[in-house]
This record gives C-alpha cells, structure tokens and sequence, in this order.
C-alpha cells in the first residue's frame, strides 16, 4: 500500500470521527447549560470558555469574534471555516482525502461523505445557532455512523482497514476523555438544587457518548461521578470507553506489522501496549479528583504521541495538526530551506 493512500484512509476516519465527536461536545455544553439555567450571554461564555481552552481553541474564537456568547461558540466549533477543528473543516478535510482515494474506497463510502459534506454546506449556520437545533445535531452523528456501517459492510477487511481503524479508535478515544473532563468545567451550585444538577451534567455527559442505557444496564444504582469515570474510562465491553478503543488500536496497529501482540516492532505499538497497562492497572484513586484529571491528560499526552509515531512509521511525513494554520507552516517550511542553503 502507498503511504499516501494509508496517510489519506487514517485522516478521512479521523476527521469523520473529530466531526461526530465535536457535535458531541457541542451537544452535552448546550443541554447542560440549559439545565444550569445560565442561558444568558453574560453568563454562559464563562460555561465554554474552559472547554475552548481544553481544545485549544479559546485563542482562534476570541479573535476571530468581538461578542463572546453562546451562539458564536456554537457557531465557531460547527460552522466556522477559520477553525480547522470545527465539524464543517473536518467534513471537508475529510471529503478532501476521500476524493484523492477515490478508487480505494467503496462508492456508498464516497456518497456518504459527499452528502454529509452538502448537508453542512446547505445548513442554516444561524437556524442553528440560534435556535439550538438538536435535531441538527443528531442528524451529523446519525451521518457518522452510517459512514462507519457502510465502512464495515463495503470496504475490506485488509491492511487499508487497518489504518481506518486506527484514526477513528485515536480519535474516540481522545474525545471521550475530554467529554468526560468536561464535567470539571461545569456550573455548579451551592443550594440544595446541586444535587440534582450534578446528577443532570453526569447524565449529559453519557449521553453524549451514548452511554446511558450501557452504563444503566451495569450499574442500576443512581448515576454517580465514580462510576460514570470508571464505565467510560475502564470498560472492556463499551464502544465508546477509552480502554476498549485503545485495545482496538492495538489489535489494529499489530495487524498492519503482523507482530504478535506479545511483542512490539515499533515505537507506536510500545508507547499503546504501556498505556494500555497503565489503564488496566489504574486504582480508584486514579479516578477520583485530581488524579482523574492527572489520569485523562496523561492519556491524551499519549495518544497524541502515538499519532506521531505511527505516521512516522507508515505516512513518512510529518504529522498535520489540523489546528495548525498551514500557511504558517508553509512559512516555517520556507524558513528552514533559506537558513539551510545560506
């Protein structure tokens, strides 16, 4: 397989994926500012303002728009095409490296992406925005995961997969610790509504990731931040929990290098097996707090360096943040070039 071909099969997953996740996050920020009641624009910037710095984000938003509300942070992170992270960019990033593999993938695969993508484009940014449509975002993940049903049913199981699999299982893994983190940025109260707001902004967060009914069908007691952490974070048997995924990356990565699982051939596969133990041998202390907080950073840190050292192993380029403006590094790169012959 050419190394263009993985390059452009890994990232069309993981923008697919970074889009479905996104109108996640945007979806549970929005129901649980609506339970907390703190609709108003002074006040609800000051609910979005940690998640944007936990993304990276809050420095692009706040230059890009002079009133910081709501509306215009929904706005930045499904519509804006000055955010490369935001669902539109991803979709198109997406659509773009599908396109230049055209005669590798599947049609329905193709046809999925390109209605997604006219989906997007043909949306009402401000209908939605404003009226806080969640009909809208239901219908992006419902395009997601049609995308993936049609991946398993149309595509082969062969290496090509493999690297399919491993951006979406990177990807999912990483979103759910930071809707799990979320939770450490929400309004709270100090009257006796607390608790049962705290009970609403747990429900929320498993919901975005589609967990309620798995997590009721564990623990059947009140929802509560000890299990919530435990079920998203440690699960063997849910989707969406991070060790399942970083397992699936593993099995995904030892397939592409036919090396036994027992062993590692290359830095990305030790850097997962090491997490993986680091997961599978977290305590409940490492659950709670501060050293859930210390826990899902750590496990961001590592995906994002296992992202490095795959596409070092197999894309032979260096690795794209989609954050990052390109024209910048088109700077960097001319830079370099000019200190380099002088």
């Amino acid at each position: 397989m050419l190394c263009r071909v993985a390059d452009s099969l890994f990232w069309m997953s993981r923008y697919i994926e970074r889009a479905e996740n996104t109108v996640r996050l945007a979806d549970v920020m929005l129901q649980t500012l609506l339970e907390s009641e703190h609709a108003q624009d002074d006040i609800s910037y000051s609910h979005w303002q940690p998640l944007l710095a936990s993304l990276g984000e809050q420095e692009i938003f706040e230059d890009l728009y002079d009133s910081h509300d709501s509306h215009h942070v929904t706005e930045f992170l499904i519509f804006s095409r000055d955010n490369h992270s935001s669902v539109f960019s991803s979709i198109a990033a997406a659509r773009e490296n599908a396109r230049m593999i055209r005669d590798q993938i599947s049609s329905e695969m193709w046809e999925v992406i390109n209605k997604l993508y006219l989906y997007l484009k043909n949306t009402d940014a401000k209908q939605v925005c404003h009226e806080l449509n969640f009909n809208f975002f239901r219908q992006i993940k419902e395009y997601s995961l049609l995308f993936q049903g049609i991946t398993e049913s149309t595509f082969p199981h062969q290496l090509g997969y493999e690297f399919i699999e491993c951006g979406r299982q990177i990807e999912r893994a990483d979103k759910t610790c930071r809707i799990l983190d979320a939770k450490r940025y929400m309004k709270t109260t100090d009257d006796q509504k607390s608790d049962s707001l705290d009970y609403a902004q747990w429900a929320a967060l498993l919901k975005g990731c589609s967990a309620l009914d798995a997590y009721r069908q564990i623990f059947v007691a009140d929802i509560e931040a000890a299990n919530v952490r435990k079920f998203l974070i440690l699960s063997r048997h849910f989707p969406r929990s991070v060790l399942f995924c970083i397992q699936k990356l593993q099995n995904a990565l030892h397939s592409i290098s036919q090396c036994p699982i027992t062993h590692f051939s290359n830095e990305a596969e030790r850097l997962v097996g090491r997490l993986i133990s680091i997961i599978k041998y977290s305590t409940d202390k490492d659950l709670e707090g501060d050293g859930a907080t210390k826990m899902i950073t750590e496990i961001e840190d590592e995906l994002a360096a296992i992202a490095i050292e795959i596409n070092k192993r197999y894309m032979f380029s260096e690795i794209i943040d989609p954050a990052l403006d390109t024209e910048e590094k088109k700077d960097d790169s001319v830079t370099s070039q000019s200190q380099t012959s002088s």
